[in-house]
């Protein structure tokens, strides 16, 4: 294992806090999803440009057709045209298996994003083709974002690596609990970690989410925090 590509994800797990209560069952992967059933909610992302930081406000649109897309579209104040950041969707197998798919087009089939009862180590294929295998690696009672002014509690961490691919190259998103996606970070070669976006803040809502890190369910009986990278995960 490359002792490189070992300290950048060290990193990215450092920041979180002691428990107080024992474990508790893992919610499934809708609970890390964007909400499916409330048209107020904004999100405000900040994304890395080639030469600066963008930050923009998405409103959620919500299909309740069933099988479509829902999404989050900004509007350009100024142009008054709409961008639309992604197009998500939950989604349940025949067999009971929940899964939260992204797709950047509403064509488009999309990725399996969240899947299951994301415990640690869990893992499936992301695409149809099954080359890019998605892991849970990493789950936090509160982390914060690169700077520390922004954190969120009840944190899972999935690794997105291509099976024909540079073990070097891979993504790594982070999911809240009832928040949806708050950090995507993609590393490319064994020493570069590019930030592409991060969640700063989200309006509206009706109820309260996120429930207080006291009542997280990521540590065992003996208050160890459970969250660690695997020695078989396919990290060189």
């Amino acid at each position: 294992m490359k002792k490189s590509a070992v300290l950048l994800l060290a990193l990215l797990f450092a920041a979180c806090t002691a428990p107080s209560e024992p474990t508790s069952p893992s919610e499934s992967a809708d609970q890390y999803f964007f909400p499916s059933n409330d048209n107020t909610y904004q999100y405000t992302y900040s994304q890395d440009k080639l030469t600066a930081i963008d930050t923009t406000t998405y409103r959620l649109r919500v299909n309740d057709t069933l099988g479509s897309f829902s999404q989050l579209i900004g509007i350009d104040q100024a142009s008054q045209t709409s961008e639309v950041l992604l197009y998500f969707k939950n989604q349940v197998t025949a067999d009971g298996t929940v899964m939260g798919i992204i797709a950047e087009t509403p064509g488009d089939k999309g990725f399996v994003a969240l899947q299951g009862t994301l415990d640690l180590g869990a893992s499936w294929f992301a695409d149809p083709n099954k080359q890019i295998e998605a892991t849970v690696v990493g789950k936090y009672a509160e982390y914060y974002l690169p700077g520390r002014a922004v954190h969120y509690n009840d944190v899972v961490v999935v690794k997105y690596a291509n099976k024909s691919g540079s073990a070097d190259n891979y993504t790594i998103r982070y999911f809240a609990r009832n928040y949806g996606l708050i950090m995507e970070q993609v590393v490319t070669g064994p020493t570069a970690l590019v930030s592409n976006l991060q969640l700063l803040s989200r309006q509206g809502g009706s109820t309260i989410v996120n429930p207080d890190p006291k009542h997280d369910r990521w540590y065992n009986a003996t208050g160890r925090y459970s969250a660690h990278m695997r020695d078989d995960l396919d990290v060189r």
